[in-house]
């Protein structure tokens, strides 16, 4: 977790108050922890790029065996 300090550095403003430095910090890592627990779903769904969803996987093998010939 980030400290009081580094927030501080990393927002570049000192005329924010502490505690508002402390609120944005646990305001990032909320959003940060809802678009991990995305990047889960869509992984396990296979929605992301380059990857084919588990329930297609045999749909693509039949399709790509008939169009090679086999």
């Amino acid at each position: 977790m980030l400290t009081l300090e580094q927030m501080k550095k990393l927002l570049d403003d000192p005329s924010i108050p502490d505690s508002q430095v402390l609120e944005i910090r646990d305001q990032l890592y909320s959003l940060a922890e809802i678009i991990f627990e995305k990047w889960q779903q869509d992984k396990a769904a296979g929605k992301l790029p380059g990857k084919k969803p588990p329930e297609l996987e045999d749909w693509y093998s039949r399709k790509n065996s008939i169009t090679a010939g086999n």
